[in-house]
């Protein structure tokens, strides 16, 4: 993360110093933390089980959950909530697997526990990681996400959900995000969750290919409300067609205000699963609109899409 005081200098950033940042960057695909579409996670996390798990086949016991593709403008930064249920079957885990060897040992409920990292990021359980896409001229930093963490559970099948940020110094482009999460062995083999005990699933360890299917574009709810603290981040995703509107109200927890701004990301699920171009982006009219002091309206209309898209609306809260 850079020092605020270089943060402060960029959000004054004046106009001829931004054009020259944009006319001197080229186009760049850097990465952090991402390994083999997103497996890096998963390695960081087991690398600090004792003994460690690092070299575990993919699956066996942590798979990295993964986004599609996040536009985001020059001279920008971003927030992306991202959840383990990327992982279930029934929608996102061909796009997490992109075509690599697995064992198929999910599901995949929790956040992996690392036993290292920076607590005001989500701790050792936010284990994240993020590449630029080479379908614009996107040069990326990472930043500290500030939403805060759900670890979630295999015991009760609740998925757990963390989040990634960053900023771009260029022009537009594209970024995607993946997030280390475990199942029943790898719970325990962490040592977060010494009382569960494994699925018989996870006693086959046959590997298999991911199947190239299609990626379904879905909505989504993946909320992380800590009531100890009073504070809540709350991102829910919408699947959208061409040239029709949708809108929502989202509200914050009892006891919780809104906080900051409204925002949003658009994301896009090419069935190549390779960065789209930056000038096919998908075009998406947004418009929020604070209400009262806890809850937030979006509306949206896919006017351009050549691939599925999604809108991630996302509204911080805390206590009143």
């Amino acid at each position: 993360m850079r020092p605020p005081a270089f943060r402060s200098a960029f959000i004054a950033l004046p106009i001829a110093l931004g054009a020259l940042a944009i006319g001197a960057a080229s186009a760049s695909a850097n990465s952090q933390q991402w390994g083999d579409n997103g497996s890096a996670t998963c390695a960081y996390a087991e690398a600090y089980w004792d003994p460690s798990k690092e070299s575990a086949p993919l699956g066996m016991y942590c798979m990295q959950s993964v986004t599609g593709w996040i536009q985001i403008s020059g001279l920008t930064s971003q927030q992306q909530q991202i959840s383990c249920s990327n992982n279930d079957s029934s929608s996102g885990l061909s796009y997490s697997l992109d075509g690599q060897s697995y064992t198929n040992a999910g599901p995949w409920y929790a956040l992996a526990y690392s036993g290292s990292g920076d607590p005001d990021a989500g701790g050792p359980y936010n284990n994240i990681g993020w590449q630029t896409g080479n379908g614009g001229n996107a040069s990326l930093s990472g930043e500290a996400w500030t939403g805060g963490i759900s670890t979630g559970s295999t015991a009760t099948g609740s998925y757990g959900a963390g989040g990634a940020g960053v900023t771009n110094w260029s022009e537009g482009g594209y970024w995607q995000t993946a997030i280390a999460c475990v199942n029943a062995a790898g719970a325990t083999a962490s040592g977060q969750s010494p009382f569960e005990r494994t699925a018989r699933s996870l006693e086959r360890s046959s590997t298999q290919v991911a199947h190239a299917s299609a990626p379904r574009a879905r909505d989504r709810k993946l909320d992380i409300v800590d009531t100890a603290k009073g504070k809540a981040s709350l991102a829910r995703e919408y699947a959208l067609k061409k040239n029709v509107t949708r809108t929502d109200t989202r509200t914050c927890p009892a006891g919780m205000v809104r906080k900051g701004k409204l925002a949003y990301t658009v994301q896009e699920f090419p069935a190549n699963r390779k960065s789209p171009k930056w000038k096919d982006r998908a075009l998406v009219d947004v418009t929020m609109t604070p209400k009262g002091k806890n809850a937030g309206r979006v509306e949206m209309t896919l006017t351009r899409a050549k691939h599925p898209t999604v809108v991630q609306f996302q509204m911080r809260c805390a206590k009143a």
